[in-house]
């Protein structure tokens, strides 16, 4: 039970009192909450702490003079789910369960298509796509890091001789490493989405050797 729950519950077994009296309790009840999260419970937690909404609201009548207005089964349209028999019970009607996929069995014939299906697209096209892909991110990769490394270059080229042509190094180097920082920012998400592509192809391949889905 959350705490709305907990609230309303309240609120409509203290139906018997003035509106006044109701929203002093439930306020009561609202800052009660506030506190115990602010410690680090949950609603649920909170709830179990407490006596039922409609223990509480007994005692509270009692302090009015008042007896608690049972509603019977027929005429008030809210139900009391406090006890786990009732969740249960509810738990049991048919739409709260789960729907029961049946898979079918597929054939030997089928099975050996799929298979084979799999086999000749990793064999003669995955395999191909994959190769040139992996090999787009090493050359990038490889073109990134030496770029980043370039101004390494540069300043040796400096401390060899100090000239003109040193410092030209160093500045194209330096542009360079600009240029292969740029690369990283754009390498690393294009290669955290290759691998993710990957990982679910591999795992499309596994279904589809198991059975589990179609080619």
């Amino acid at each position: 039970m959350n705490k709305e729950h907990f609230l309303i519950e309240l609120k409509l077994h203290l139906r018997q009192l003035s509106l006044t009296d109701q929203q002093a309790i439930l306020q009561k009840y609202e800052d009660l909450f506030a506190e115990k999260i602010a410690e680090g419970l949950s609603e649920y937690q909170i709830t179990k702490e407490l006596a039922s909404p409609k223990e509480i609201a007994m005692s509270i009548l009692k302090e009015f003079n008042l007896e608690l207005d049972s509603p019977n089964a027929h005429g008030n349209d809210w139900l009391e789910f406090s006890t786990e028999e009732n969740y249960q019970q509810d738990n049991d009607h048919p739409y709260y369960h789960e729907p029961q996929i049946q898979r079918s069995h597929d054939s030997g014939f089928i099975r050996f298509f799929q298979i084979a299906g799999i086999i000749f697209l990793n064999l003669f096209f995955m395999f191909w796509l994959m190769f040139g892909w992996g090999l787009v991110l090493f050359i990038g990769w490889a073109l990134t890091i030496c770029f980043i490394g370039s101004p390494v270059i540069g300043i040796f080229s400096i401390l060899a001789a100090v000239n003109a042509f040193g410092f030209f190094q160093l500045s194209i180097s330096l542009i360079l490493c600009g240029v292969g920082l740029i690369g990283g920012l754009i390498m690393f998400p294009f290669t955290k989405i290759s691998f993710n592509l990957l990982k679910t192809y591999l795992k499309w391949n596994l279904q589809v050797l198991r059975g589990e889905r179609a080619l």
